[in-house]
């Protein structure tokens, strides 16, 4: 499992770097070079690539992600997508995103209620589970300009997804 992230890193890094800027005469710029890079403040972590659309007075930033988070009890593995929207075209600042995808999940977890019919000696036992679920979230966090094209980016997001709520460092290049 490694090596397969490994290796999806590379090409996602590779593909970000081999794209070129395109300009459209019209209201927007298309700007396919974006790489992101996300750490979880508590675990785990995501990567992507996508496309920046500015317009007169925002941009919108659309990108693809990959994201691995494990922790003693299980790990996440899935791919999502992401809109972030900034009110300046700098991308400096407050911004608001929006991210919906799919999540592999496989661990084991104990239950935190118990046996809800009276006490049991089984109740500590370890409970395995494993499948697909959704990772539909929301969020809003703040965007500092590093340098020309660096990005620090601190957000929280919350929604449907194995841990309800996370806070992100991340760099976007």
């Amino acid at each position: 499992m490694k090596k397969l992230i490994l290796v999806v890193s590379v090409i996602l890094f590779a593909f970000s770097l081999s794209c070129d800027e395109k300009v459209i005469k019209d209201k927007t710029d298309f700007k396919i070079r974006n790489l992101n890079i996300s750490l979880g403040l508590t675990y785990g972590g995501s990567y992507g690539f996508g496309k920046i659309q500015q317009f007169k007075k925002s941009t919108i930033e659309i990108t693809a992600n990959f994201q691995y988070k494990t922790n003693s009890d299980y790990f996440i593995t899935g791919i999502f997508g992401q809109i972030k929207s900034f009110k300046n075209k700098d991308r400096k600042g407050f911004f608001t995103f929006f991210s919906g995808g799919l999540d592999y999940t496989k661990g084991e977890q104990k239950l935190w209620f118990g046996n809800l019919g009276g006490p049991n000696e089984d109740d500590n036992k370890k409970t395995k589970f494993e499948g697909i679920s959704p990772n539909i979230t929301i969020g809003c966090g703040s965007s500092i300009k590093l340098s020309l094209k660096t990005r620090l980016l601190i957000s929280i997001d919350f929604g449907i997804k194995k841990d309800f709520a996370s806070l992100n460092i991340g760099a976007n290049f």
